[in-house]
């Protein structure tokens, strides 16, 4: 990395957890996020469906059930995923079932794409795709924030030059 790091951008900007994102000796985080609600759209739709539909039917139980183990799978799922950003990398970790962890180090990143589906851009959220000399991806989605994320990624690289 070539000038000096500033104490300001070496300290840690996020109190929260990383939760489950093991930091390198001296490695400091700079952007700490959970994927919004709108990674599990899917998820939280089918959840209301079934609760809605066990309370209209004879099924009450069931849907109850079935639809708040639904949107509990969501809320753990959540609390478990992560889009972290270091002085050093990119990290994402999502899921719990389906559990998926990538990484690159800030200096691979060769482009960055920003994105709002007309669903994210109502919530506020959005997408970013870091990409690599390789042409390997990683799409992060429902990224609160998500302008700040990058230009954090963009001042980083920035270092690396």
């Amino acid at each position: 990395m070539s000038g000096e790091t500033s104490a300001a951008q070496k300290t840690t900007q996020h109190e929260a957890k990383t939760d489950g994102i093991d930091l390198m000796q001296g490695e400091s985080v700079l952007e700490n996020r959970r994927p919004g609600w709108s990674l599990w759209w899917k998820q939280i739709t089918a959840a209301v469906v079934f609760l809605l539909g066990g309370l209209a039917g004879d099924a009450a139980a069931g849907g109850l059930l079935i639809g708040g183990g639904t949107f509990a799978y969501v809320v753990i799922s959540r609390m478990q995923s992560r889009y972290v950003v270091t002085d050093e990398r990119v990290k994402a970790k999502v899921g719990i079932l389906n559990k998926v962890s990538r990484e690159y180090r800030i200096n691979d990143v060769q482009s960055l794409t920003e994105g709002q589906s007309i669903f994210e851009r109502i919530l506020g959220h959005g997408s970013i795709t870091f990409r690599t000399a390789s042409n390997d991806e990683i799409t992060w989605h429902g990224v609160p924030e998500h302008k700040d994320v990058a230009k954090t990624v963009r001042r980083m690289q920035r270092q690396y030059e």
